[in-house]
């Protein structure tokens, strides 16, 4: 298996922070692939995938795990996306699965249609 690493942000902003209640947040993760800087969108399932790797790789590089999320929130630019967002949680983490907000919007950056941010 290869090692996972996050790409860098696209603005200035940072890619977890610790909060002072003792939580910690992520920032919203488009489907960017790390060693490119480029979308990964040959297709929607393939943004889902590389969105929850590079969720995966932020998690990791401050010491987490998608075990020590409790909630994602998921912004869609068509709710019909939502099985395979649903596929690949099923495919990382056992129930109790984290709390969820899903929300369709009109645009995400860099023309991605999936973003996804997690709360611990």
């Amino acid at each position: 298996m290869q090692k996972l690493k996050s790409p860098n942000p696209v603005g200035p902003y940072s890619m977890f922070r610790e909060l002072p209640s003792g939580g910690w947040i992520t920032s919203g993760q488009i489907p960017i692939d790390p060693e490119t800087g480029n979308l990964n969108n040959k297709s929607v399932k393939d943004e889902v995938v590389q969105v929850f790797d590079n969720l995966e790789a932020v998690l990791l590089e401050n010491g987490k795990s998608f075990h020590d999320v409790k909630k994602f929130l998921v912004f869609l630019t068509d709710l019909t996306i939502t099985p395979l967002v649903n596929t690949e949680i099923k495919k990382r983490l056992k129930e109790p699965f984290p709390a969820r907000s899903t929300i369709q919007v009109v645009g995400l950056p860099m023309g991605a249609n999936v973003e996804v941010e997690c709360l611990g």
